[in-house]
């Protein structure tokens, strides 16, 4: 069940969705003679660009920023002269460098939590009034609004009801990754409690926003401050006001097309998303305080800004394509980096402060791991790939089955067979 609010008032709606029987992806073989992986990827990206486009990217983590975790810098295209070249634009290669453990978030009655370690709820927030009207469709329970252009909010509520259906692989390459082992540790044994395979779809709740405080911070550009507050109000606003029942939530605050949440429109530090927890004592404005740490996603009307926040970068036309991207790589390392505010964070990162998405933002369509179109039982959706310790690379769908032997140990005759034994788990 999910709960959608609107204002104040809460509306609560069975909503049928469908699981799908988790099913691994078909796997082929890279790298036995010096590696111990299998390779598991969904189809490749649909982008049929060839021809290279100058690009830069913002840092928004300057300027005493450092509180945009994960941070998805703008791009900054030159000479664009065809849709095509802007979706040519994707052309970082993957960072190198094993992810490592932090050692987890210890405060506020939390111990060791640096991932998510139960199911997943994400909370859709829209932000402010300037959304207009509401309206929710009594068959799908999907919420939209008049000041939508680009259909961002129903998108998103597609995505978030998809994890975890239609048997998809993308949501199991976080499940590598774990608490509960030392500090530097780049790998987790079994008994270590990991990041789970969702059982259901990860929407747990819509809300509408429409606070004189929403609404006039969305109107004069929000702060950190103010985005940690909406976080921490919605939190409020679904019962949840213990910490422990926002140990495995994650809260997302959607502002409104023509606005500036927290400058993301700046030319140097802009950026397409970022996600934090609201106590991180860097936050810009300061952090929340007298409630538990909460974690929460910035997602701007990313279609604002086009190809700089990758529209079009997976499919022609592709509009949304960059604000799905963003959706996804936030939401992934939230859950592999539930509560980043320590030094280092506590979750996975490596040595440079990447996380599982900074690793493989924007990569060139045809690079191993690269944005693609995800099928869910609700619909087709632009995700990025993400990094994997165990296939030290970008990858489409995961986890990796480790190989621990294999038999014969020679190389069989003709129509002979060879045995795989391993996990992928």
């Amino acid at each position: 069940m999910a709960l959608i609010n609107s204002g104040t008032q809460a509306k609560s709606f069975a909503v049928g969705r469908t699981l799908s029987v988790v099913a691994m992806m078909a796997a082929g073989l890279a790298g036995l003679a010096g590696g111990t992986v299998l390779n598991v990827t969904t189809a490749p990206p649909t982008a049929a660009a060839t021809v290279p486009v100058a690009a830069t990217l913002t840092d928004p983590t300057a300027n005493g920023h450092s509180y945009r975790h994960g941070a998805v810098p703008q791009r900054q295209l030159n000479s664009i002269a065809s849709t095509a070249q802007s979706r040519a634009a994707n052309a970082n290669s993957a960072v190198p460098g094993l992810l490592s453990y932090g050692g987890g978030f210890t405060a506020g009655g939390l111990q060791n939590a640096g991932v998510t370690e139960g199911q997943p709820s994400v909370y859709l927030v829209f932000y402010g009034n300037q959304w207009g009207t509401e309206s929710i469709n009594p068959t799908t329970n999907v919420v939209s609004f008049s000041n939508d252009p680009d259909n961002l909010a129903p998108t998103l509520q597609g995505l978030y009801s998809g994890l975890g259906t239609n048997g998809e692989s993308w949501s199991r390459i976080v499940t590598q990754y774990c608490d509960g082992v030392t500090v530097g540790a780049t790998s987790c044994p079994g008994t270590a409690p990991h990041v789970p395979y969702p059982s259901s779809d990860v929407l747990a709740g819509v809300w509408y926003d429409t606070s004189s405080g929403a609404s006039s911070a969305t109107a004069a550009g929000a702060t950190g401050h103010d985005l940690a507050m909406a976080a921490a109000a919605a939190a409020t606003n679904f019962g949840n006001t213990t910490q422990a029942s926002n140990r495995n939530t994650q809260y997302i605050i959607v502002s409104p097309t023509g606005y500036d949440p927290d400058g993301w429109l700046d030319p140097s530090t802009g950026y397409c998303a970022y996600h934090d927890d609201s106590t991180d004592p860097t936050i810009g404005g300061g952090p929340v305080t007298g409630f538990p740490t909460v974690a929460f996603t910035n997602m701007p009307y990313v279609p604002d800004v086009g190809s700089s926040c990758g529209a079009g970068s997976v499919n022609p036309n592709g509009v949304l394509d960059g604000a799905t991207e963003a959706a996804s790589h936030e939401y992934a390392e939230t859950l592999t980096d539930q509560f980043p505010e320590g030094n280092p964070p506590g979750g996975w990162t490596d040595a440079s402060g990447n996380e599982i998405g900074d690793k493989c933002a924007y990569l060139a369509p045809t690079a191993p791991g690269a944005a693609y179109n995800l099928a869910l039982s609700t619909g087709s959706f632009a995700v990025q790939g993400m990094w994997s310790n165990l296939a030290n690379g970008c990858v489409q769908g995961g986890p990796i089955p480790s190989v621990t032997a294999v038999s014969p140990s020679g190389g069989p005759g003709a129509g002979g067979a060879v045995f795989f034994d391993g996990s992928s788990s």
